[in-house]
């Protein structure tokens, strides 16, 4: 899986704060003053914005390309409707004799052997079906869901922040975490002043360290790990 920022809202920290001052007069001179601020003026108006009503955040936008993930993954992650996203299509792209599989991170030996079997099975029916002339569109219907994929996805911020907040605990798919985690990561890079509307990565570590102790002690106890993991949650979107 590799997560790379493509695009990013280069005046994001003027534009934020200047949709938030809107209310006392959207005017050229209003984001004149605003450019006139300074780092520190503009730090302090942007601690203050993540506290408060989050409509201006989706002034800024971010776009990532994903690359190496399930389609499994993808079917949840094109859920969020409040995204735009180009993926890899299987109607066109012909995968026969490359089955890129995404391999989930729980699976023991055995559990691997049987998977590896029905891989197999999987790659000889579809390079038959090839060889026979079906179309590229038809293979398709036999590929596992793991197969890896490709997408871009774009995010304004308070989507972003959103998806921080709910989709990087215990209770997501292990997959569906490591790509927040590094799409989070992304952004930082370039704006690390977006740390107070994301989950900081000492915040992200601490709630990880509760959720790997919750799984050491509960283990397959589903419902006494998930009454732990649900009190995280809440953690992590500041209830």
């Amino acid at each position: 899986m590799k997560v790379t920022l493509i695009s990013h809202t280069t005046n994001a920290e003027e534009l934020l704060v200047f949709t938030k001052q809107v209310r006392l007069g959207a005017t050229a001179d209003r984001w004149a003053a605003v450019h006139a601020m300074t780092s520190e003026e503009i730090l302090a108006e942007l601690r203050y914005m993540a506290e408060t009503i989050p409509s201006s955040w989706e002034f800024v936008d971010y776009t990532f390309c994903i690359e190496g993930v399930s389609r499994a993954f993808t079917h949840q992650f094109v859920r969020n409707r409040h995204g735009s996203y180009a993926q890899q299509s299987l109607r066109v792209v012909d995968k026969v004799g490359d089955i890129d599989f995404v391999w989930p991170e729980r699976l023991n030996e055995t559990q691997q052997a049987h998977v590896g079997a029905a891989l197999f099975a999987i790659e000889q029916s579809a390079q038959l079906l090839k060889n026979s002339g079906a179309a590229t569109e038809d293979i398709r219907s036999i590929l596992p869901t793991n197969i890896a994929t490709n997408i871009v996805a774009k995010f304004n911020l308070r989507t972003l922040s959103e998806l921080a907040k709910s989709r990087t605990g215990g209770r997501t798919q292990g997959e569906y975490i490591g790509v927040m985690n590094a799409m989070i990561d992304a952004v930082l890079a370039v704006h690390p002043w977006a740390e107070v509307f994301l989950t900081p990565k000492q915040g992200r570590d601490y709630f990880a360290d509760i959720e790997a102790f919750a799984e050491r002690v509960f283990g397959g106890d589903l419902l006494k790990k998930g009454e732990l993991l649900k009190i995280v949650d809440k953690m992590r979107k500041g209830a």
